[in-house]
């Protein structure tokens, strides 16, 4: 019986390690795909800010709503991207966040998932574990390692 709970427990741990690293490649292909958008809007932005610019050399009046509006579109997408890399790096690092992890704003805010303004936008916060947590879970992972 004994050989039989070692390759149960074997094949649990094997499927909950490919279950965490498609979790976290699905994570951050939708981080990829967020960082792409960003930076797409970004480019029409300057684009656009351009033609505006052109149009003035030209002897056009400038429309400065337009010019306001374009110039907090690219302020925002700085930042969504800043925040959206930072993320990235981080799962890169450490993995998806799981139960027990604070989520910190890049600013320094707390936020929770539940804080969200605008439920259509995705939320990009910078996740961080509880110092006494990782130090809880390394003890244990010791402790399961000597066995």
């Amino acid at each position: 019986m004994n050989i039989i709970n070692r390759v149960g427990e074997t094949i649990t741990q094997s499927v909950d390690f490919i279950v965490d690293k498609s979790r976290q490649a699905a994570y951050l292909n939708r981080l990829k795909v967020i960082i792409d958008g960003e930076q797409e809007t970004l480019d029409c932005a300057y684009i656009a800010l351009g033609k505006q610019y052109a149009a003035v050399l030209e002897g056009q009046e400038a429309n400065s709503d337009e010019n306001d509006a374009l110039l907090e579109t690219i302020r925002s997408s700085k930042l969504r991207i800043k925040k959206a890399r930072a993320r990235y790096e981080y799962t890169m690092k450490y993995g998806v966040p799981k139960d027990g992890v604070k989520s910190e704003e890049v600013s320094g805010e707390e936020k929770t998932a539940d804080d969200s303004d605008d439920k259509d936008e995705q939320d990009i916060t910078i996740a961080y574990a509880d110092p006494e947590a990782v130090e809880a879970a390394a003890a244990d992972d010791e402790s399961t390692e000597d066995k």
